[in-house]
């Protein structure tokens, strides 16, 4: 069967990241028509000192943006995912390793004998700092809320489908705060953590199986052909 009408595709990363993965969907299939409203705004900070440290450890782009930006300089680095590692890499960085996950670079941390630095914002899901005696911290950026447009509040309330991909537990706790009546959601998570981070009543849930921007593309593409 041809499908006559295609979900809307609601993207709430903060704007750049958002940007990048609406290139990946329509790079699959150019026909979507998506809708971004950054539920979080990345801003930057600057920490009064950066530790010292033999090795950096970076689990997000605005990590590595951060991390310039108040001055550090590019040093061997851990990092998380591919956009990450890509993004140090061209910043300067020796990138060592790059992770799929936290929980797979954690043993490889513990093996460790240098000084380590773990490159973060406010909000995280882990302190590395509280796991490994030899793991400092610094905190250069922040992520508030910002809120849905009305524009994106009126699509979730209309009846129409929305297919919604959420990237964090804290991203999830934010849009169940702002997703008044979501008749038609359709949500894609990427992982089972960020799944039960908050109660969405969405009619059909799909999670990444990697957890990464390719898994949720092809999460985000399941559930529109479900609709």
């Amino acid at each position: 069967m041809v499908k006559t009408s295609l979900p809307l595709v609601l993207l709430t990363r903060p704007r750049a990241a958002a940007e990048r993965f609406a290139a990946m969907l329509w790079a699959e299939r150019p026909d979507l028509e998506i809708m971004i409203s950054p539920i979080m705004e990345i801003v930057y900070l600057k920490p009064k000192v950066l530790p010292q440290a033999e090795v950096l450890i970076f689990s997000s782009t605005h990590g590595v943006k951060g991390y310039i930006a108040a001055g550090g300089a590019p040093a061997q680095a851990y990092c998380i995912g591919v956009a990450t590692g890509e993004c140090a890499h061209a910043a300067g960085f020796d990138v060592l390793q790059i992770a799929p996950d936290l929980e797979r670079l954690k043993p490889v941390l513990g093996r460790e004998e240098r000084s380590l630095l773990q490159v973060r914002g406010v909000h995280a899901t882990a302190d590395l700092a509280a796991d490994f005696g030899h793991v400092t911290r610094v905190i250069v950026y922040d992520q508030p809320s910002v809120g849905l447009s009305a524009a994106a509040k009126g699509a979730l309330a209309s009846g129409r489908p929305v297919v919604v991909p959420l990237f964090s537990q804290r991203s999830v706790r934010a849009f169940a705060a702002e997703a008044v009546r979501p008749d038609g959601l359709y949500a894609a998570y990427i992982s089972e953590a960020a799944k039960a981070a908050g109660e969405l009543p969405s009619i059909v849930a799909e999670t990444a199986e990697t957890p990464d921007a390719q898994g949720m593309v092809a999460a985000t593409l399941k559930l529109i052909d479900k609709v």
